[in-house]
């Protein structure tokens, strides 16, 4: 009992505020040390009514970093943004607060006013525009940068927004479109202070070829040798391959003794003579003899020399005569000369370029491709055709295009690959090269092929991008490597549908779906399936150049398909291709069916098209949808 009261009594000699009461026991103990029964009683009596007693127990440890969360939260005075810092420890079921910060103000903004204010700004490529200054959850923030402005282009416009109109863009006369040719018509076509300057074309008449200049807005000098009256002298004067032809060549008296110069039988080279003779005493009947070398009529001067009467005196110029006028024993060779046949003024303005002709046993012509010759032939001669626009002067009136600027193009081909597209896919590739070929410029048009449904493996069909945008050289090469083997062809699921959607996917404001919902069908009966496309579905995607015009032509022999999952429907595309800037979409299909691809394609700012496996008429069509571009151009809000 005793060391119980020692025991108590040093507690309560250790707790705070109570070193009074200690003290009063300590002395009450050392009192009444020899007393302890009284004591013990005492001492029970104190402790019942002294202050309780509360165990000690250790501080918690602090949880781990990763169980504490914090977030930010709204606090009073709500007229200004103020926020706080909540913690929680999460690591507890439930969570259960860990620490509370004060309330700070923090945010730059009022958070329910978004825009705070328009004002102006320059974008990267140095154009002024307007950007909104806005509240984006309570911080200060700018939207990009927006303009009206673009790069200068010559169309009466200040298009890049600088204060001045077509700047740099109009040509030497002031004007916009390529600088006009000089013509040979007595003005100053081309701006540069002369007229008529440096005009030559080629001339022919049929004796020959030659050129002819420009003065005063007239041609004149022609330098081809002059055809002229047949007189009766024993040569072709008018070149028509004749001999004094329709002439009474009658000798007068005068006329006897006389040489007149001629190439015609018996002489065999070079130039000869004949004369009039009297066939009587009296000279009252003449004749024209027959064609001699000088020496059949001179006696040479060196009576040494030996006169062969058929071999004329050699002439340094072979003509086209059908005679061998430099006695080589060649009759009119190595003859050549420049010609043109197209409309006066146009020789070398634009395309158009002088041909050749040769001579064949007196006549001025050429030969064709079967290695025949035809009169007056004026081989690979350039006339004016017909404007397309491909960036030239086709008709040669001085102006490319109908003084249109080749705008930047973006064009996809879309073509149906399955066996049913047999007979057309050759009119269809033989239509592709040669429109091509008319609209190649490398750096303004850019081409990409799709193509589907191909036959993969045994049984797998699937679309393929046989190429993205590239250059014209590159576009060609691309298709001339392409499988286009009979085996690549025997497929049946025509997903044409799934083409057109997911080629517009990266560029179009309106899908009705995101590209990462979709995949392609895996099963179809008799093993038939189609996979996953070259690319994956995922990365198929067109590379459009931003402000590019876009021009997407589907062919197909059956009605619009899909094979993804989920299946698309007509009006799906329809509303995709609607939504797309600066496209036009044209389909070509066979009558039969040919509604909804027109709906299609009138969705896409288009047109319909019928599909043939004829590649003339295919051509034809292709050069109206290239024209229709080039005059037309897109609007790039559509």
């Amino acid at each position: 009992m005793k060391k119980l009261v020692l025991v108590l009594l040093a507690l309560l000699f250790l707790l705070p505020g109570c070193s009074e009461t200690a003290q009063e026991h300590n002395s009450s103990l050392s009192d009444t040390e020899s007393h302890e029964d009284n004591e013990e009683e005492d001492v029970e009596g104190d402790i019942s009514e002294g202050p309780e007693i509360v165990p000690w127990t250790p501080e918690p440890e602090p949880p781990p970093p990763e169980c504490i969360e914090c977030k930010w939260y709204f606090c009073p005075p709500l007229d200004e943004i103020w926020k706080k810092e909540i913690c929680f420890n999460i690591c507890e079921d439930p969570p259960i607060l860990h620490s509370e910060s004060e309330c700070i103000q923090h945010m730059e903004c009022d958070p329910t006013q978004y825009v705070l204010d328009e004002i102006e700004c320059i974008t990267e490529d140095g154009y002024p525009g307007i950007q909104q200054k806005v509240c984006n959850k309570g911080m200060i923030q700018y939207t990009d940068c927006i303009t009206d402005c673009e790069e200068e282009s010559c169309n009466h416009s200040d298009d890049d927004c600088d204060g001045e109109i077509d700047e740099g863009q109009l040509n030497e006369c002031n004007e916009c479109g390529i600088l006009p040719a000089e013509e040979c018509n007595g003005y100053d076509d081309d701006c540069d202070g002369d007229t008529d300057e440096d005009l030559i074309q080629p001339c022919a008449t049929a004796c020959g070829v030659g050129y002819e200049m420009c003065f005063g807005g007239n041609w004149i000098s022609c330098t081809a040798p002059a055809e002229l009256d047949e007189i009766c002298d024993g040569l072709d004067n008018d070149c028509d391959g004749q001999i004094d032809e329709n002439l009474e060549c009658v000798c007068t008296i005068q006329d006897v003794g006389v040489l007149f110069p001629c190439q015609d039988s018996p002489l065999l080279c070079g130039q000869g003579y004949k004369t009039c003779e009297c066939v009587d005493s009296d000279c009252k009947d003449l004749l024209l003899t027959e064609c001699f070398a000088l020496c059949y009529w001179v006696a040479p001067a060196d009576p040494n020399d030996v006169c062969d009467p058929l071999i004329g005196m050699e002439l340094s110029q072979e003509k086209c005569n059908n005679f061998d006028d430099n006695c080589n024993q060649e009759i009119d060779e190595d003859l050549y000369g420049s010609c043109y046949t197209g409309p006066e003024g146009t020789l070398m303005v634009g395309i158009c370029m002088p041909g050749e002709m040769t001579c064949d046993a007196g006549t001025w012509g050429n030969y064709d491709d079967d290695d025949s010759f035809i009169p007056y032939y004026c081989k690979d001669e350039i006339v004016p055709q017909q404007e397309i626009c491909n960036g030239l002067d086709d008709d040669c009136d001085g102006i490319a295009d109908w003084g249109e600027e080749m705008k930047e193009t973006d064009v996809l081909f879309i073509v149906d690959w399955s066996g049913s597209m047999g007979d057309e896919i050759d009119a269809v590739m033989i239509a592709l090269n040669q429109f091509a070929q008319n609209f190649s410029d490398e750096e303004v048009i850019k081409w990409a092929f799709i193509r589907g449904p191909v036959a993969f493996g045994p049984y797998d069909e699937r679309l393929e991008m046989v190429q993205n945008l590239v250059g014209f050289s590159d576009f060609l090469t691309s298709l001339a490597g392409m499988d286009t083997s009979m085996q690549s062809m025997s497929t049946v699921f025509e997903m044409l549908l799934d083409a057109i959607y997911i080629s517009v996917h990266n560029i179009t404001s309106t899908l009705s779906q995101p590209m990462s919902n979709f995949s392609f069908e895996q099963g179809m009966g008799m093993g038939t399936k189609v996979v996953d496309s070259f690319p994956s579905l995922q990365n198929f995607d067109v590379s459009w150049r931003s402000g590019a015009d876009r021009i997407v032509i589907v062919f197909s022999d059956e009605v619009p398909q899909s094979y993804m999952i989920p299946e698309l429907s007509v009006e799906e595309v329809k509303t995709a291709v609607s939504g797309t800037p600066q496209l036009k979409l044209y389909t070509f299909s066979r009558s039969a069916g040919s509604t909804q691809w027109e709906d299609i394609a009138n969705a896409g700012n288009g047109a319909w098209y019928k599909l043939t496996n004829n590649p003339t008429e295919m051509y034809a069509s292709l050069m109206e949808i290239l024209d229709e571009i080039c005059k037309g151009g897109t609007d790039e809000n559509n």
